[in-house]
């Protein structure tokens, strides 16, 4: 009877629990709303309907690197726990859009989602999806352009991390994040193939954005730096760390703009002259240079 009240529970690391280790659950989990599955790596979807059918509450679950859920599993437990806000589904390699959609359009209350090396994802699940939405992290994933405009379809993405974009072979896939109007904080890190065409549009279009990372993004050129320069005016912070093609001019565009900036990651942008980085911080006293690199600053991530 003590387990009767349970709200959170952590199973995090537990390797060798298997599914019939989740039956407790149908007897102890009416009230649980968290639950952390990370690296249970022999429960499979039947292991997931047992947390379904115990736990009706259930508003949080991390499978992180469950690797024996599926689509199947997914849809059962969406059929379910309607009341989902936070999942974490990252390094769910059997994952596919068909399972997203049926989370996406079920949980109508989703809030954050997290797919970051799914490789079967695409992001087109995410279409149709409730505003609710607010957060997604998709780093490392091979999504489409159909995908990118999935994800910012219920207009409430508030932060989208979209780093280590796969390279698609029909160009730039980022074009559609332009109509996200709520957007604040933008991860672009290592998406090389990011066009100026995008990043003018994004500029243009999302004019909340309080923190971009742009470090390694080696194609946006001096049309991209002046756009950001131009729109980016509650932009608080911006990584540029590695960019191989900011240059004097370019840091210039940004001096002579961004007037939210208090923050500039800047280092390795060998095209950047130790005169200009100086005219920047006379101009510029009140922002702080940083030479480190570090991710986007999120510290209410439901993931953390």
């Amino acid at each position: 009877m003590r387990f009767q009240h349970l709200e959170s529970l952590s199973l995090c690391g537990c390797t060798e629990l298997n599914d019939s280790g989740l039956t407790r659950l149908l007897s102890y989990g009416s009230n649980l709303q968290k639950l952390n599955l990370d690296c249970c790596l022999k429960v499979t979807d039947y292991g997931l309907s047992l947390v379904a059918s115990g736990c009706p509450s259930l508003t949080s679950i991390s499978l992180y690197r469950c690797i024996n859920i599926s689509d199947d599993g997914l849809e059962t437990l969406a059929t379910a726990c309607l009341s989902l806000k936070c999942i974490n589904l990252s390094y769910c390699s059997q994952i596919s859009d068909k399972g997203l959609k049926a989370l996406t359009q079920r949980c109508r209350q989703l809030q954050a989602v997290n797919i970051s090396h799914c490789e079967s994802i695409r992001g087109v699940g995410f279409k149709g999806c409730s505003k609710s939405l607010t957060h997604v992290e998709a780093w490392s994933c091979k999504l489409n352009p159909e995908g990118v405009t999935g994800i910012i379809s219920g207009g409430g993405i508030e932060y989208l991390d979209v780093s280590c974009l796969s390279w698609y072979p029909l160009g730039d896939t980022l074009l559609g994040i332009r109509l996200s109007s709520n957007l604040k904080v933008l991860n672009f890190r290592m998406c090389r193939s990011v066009s100026d065409t995008s990043i003018v549009a994004i500029a243009m279009g999302c004019t909340l954005l309080e923190e971009w990372n742009l470090a390694l993004c080696h194609e946006v050129r001096i049309s991209g730096w002046q756009a950001v320069g131009l729109y980016c005016q509650n932009l608080k912070r911006l990584h540029v760390n590695r960019c191989r093609n900011l240059n004097d001019n370019g840091l210039q565009a940004l001096r002579d703009g961004c007037r939210s900036l208090s923050v500039l990651y800047l280092n390795g942008c060998v095209h950047v002259t130790p005169f200009a980085l100086e005219l920047f911080k006379s101009h510029r006293a009140n922002v702080c240079i940083k030479d480190e690199e570090v991710m986007c600053i999120n510290p209410y991530s439901p993931f953390r």
